[in-house]
């Protein structure tokens, strides 16, 4: 299967806190990640398929508008909590890829290409994964 990747960064402030919990529940359940704080995330978006007459699976070009246009002008500099996806979940690295995975599939599924993968890292050594699935 043929892929290609291509890579993002953001930065974004967010908590975790669940919301029927109070705060020292909340301080006991995440620790300081309770508290307001900040990361660059690292965001890759895989695409498998086939290539065209171009030579490409998809345009690094067009991928990259669609990841900015769907994801990038809603994330960047945002504080992730105050967003309607985050408003009875918390902002995890899991909880932004499952919604970016289903947000750009919706965008980028093609009878010639598919999502394959997308990877949030919160930190260099701490990232989410999920896989379209097989």
């Amino acid at each position: 299967m043929l892929s290609i990747t291509k890579e993002f960064t953001f930065d974004a402030a967010h908590h975790l806190v669940l919301p029927h919990l109070s705060s020292e529940e909340n301080r006991a359940l995440y620790g300081p990640c309770a508290m307001v704080h900040g990361h660059t995330y690292k965001l890759q978006v895989t695409i498998s398929g086939t290539c065209d007459q171009s030579g490409m699976v998809i345009n690094f070009c067009t991928l990259k508008k669609l990841v900015k246009d769907h994801i990038l002008d809603r994330y960047d500099h945002a504080d992730l909590n105050t967003l309607p996806e985050y408003q009875e979940i918390p902002p995890t690295a899991e909880n932004m890829a499952l919604f970016i995975f289903q947000t750009l599939a919706s965008v980028l599924n093609s009878e010639r290409y598919q999502l394959q993968e997308i990877r949030v890292y919160e930190t260099p050594n701490a990232w989410a994964k999920v896989t379209a699935d097989a």
